[in-house]
């Protein structure tokens, strides 16, 4: 009998209308590297005594059910954006073929849900998690390496079967971006001898648990958006040593570039930096790592805005 392994494993996903609802039809299969998406319901202790003539414990019961994990993605020219619309809302859009715009904004008033399925098919076995929401979002910048995202999901429910629920699955061509096409700018302009970036945003979700007889999460509410990060770079001015030092904001934008018509880019429209050493750890190099945060900008009527550049009309992201 076949065993489960990662390399055929799949991941298919598709919006919710309604939340926690699995809607049919053909759902979309995206890559990705890792996944823990999946339910637990642990077991806990019954301390009851008086049952027997010794001190053996009587049967543990099952708690509620708790489904939620980690993906860790590539970023792609395409199915990011179907990741970002799952974090931040649908995006607006603009632009012609080749050229859409699609920008994506923090701070929404209410998240879309998904249905995702994780496949094993050597088994068979298909896990459905319903009432998919995004927590949070990292990624990390670097000279050298693939792009890639780090998402962290809560679901309502889920539910295995021995057959899929994504009918015949539709494919997005696939284009990655990497870590040597990326860029960090301040103000608008290069910020120099950046050795490596760390971009992190948070929903802070809350899960709302209540009496129910599935054991299931009511919803997933979320709360205040945050993005935090830090910057590494080489002590080679005073740029952001100053601005730490000031307590002023700047507007900072990390991006992945393959040309003018396909590109990634976050923009942080006010970032604060906390003040940090530049310590001197022998004869090399000296770094600075600087922790900051991002806040609302009122020019910019938000604190984060994420354009994705690629040939997908609006209909994609809806």
């Amino acid at each position: 009998m076949p065993r489960a392994i990662g390399a055929n494993s799949r991941l298919l996903m598709i919006p919710e209308v309604t939340y926690g609802t699995a809607p049919g039809g053909n759902w979309r299969r995206v890559p990705f590297l890792s996944s823990s998406l999946g339910a637990e319901q642990p077991l806990l202790d019954a301390d009851v005594i008086g049952l027997g003539g010794n001190r053996d414990p009587a049967a543990p019961f099952l708690d509620t059910v708790t489904v939620a994990g980690d993906v860790v993605v590539p970023i792609d020219l395409i199915n990011t954006g179907h990741w970002l619309r799952l974090l931040l809302g649908a995006p607006t859009t603009t632009g012609t073929s080749p050229n859409f715009i699609h920008t994506f904004g923090s701070g929404a008033a209410a998240l879309p849900s998904q249905a995702i399925e994780t496949g094993y098919p050597d088994v068979p076995s298909f896990d459905v998690c319903t009432g998919v929401r995004a927590d949070t979002l990292e990624i990390d910048f670097s000279p050298t390496g693939p792009a890639t995202a780090t998402i962290k999901l809560v679901a309502q429910g889920s539910v295995r079967s021995g057959a899929t629920s994504g009918g015949s699955p539709l494919t997005a061509a696939y284009t990655a971006f990497n870590k040597a096409q990326g860029s960090v700018t301040r103000s608008g302009a290069a910020l120099a001898q950046v050795t490596g970036a760390r971009l992190a945003y948070s929903n802070s979700i809350e899960t709302v648990r209540t009496i129910r007889a599935d054991r299931r999460i009511e919803g997933a509410d979320p709360g205040v958006s945050r993005a935090t990060g830090q910057i590494t770079a080489r002590f080679e001015n005073t740029t952001l040593l100053t601005q730490a030092q000031n307590g002023t904001a700047a507007e900072f934008a990390f991006a992945y570039t393959i040309d003018a018509n396909r590109s990634l880019t976050v923009t942080l429209h006010e970032v604060y930096l906390a003040l940090a050493k530049t310590p001197i750890e022998g004869p090399a190099g000296v770094e600075a790592s600087f922790d900051f945060r991002a806040a609302f900008n009122a020019t910019a009527t938000r604190m984060m805005t994420v354009v994705l550049r690629n040939q997908q009309p609006a209909s994609d992201y809806t």
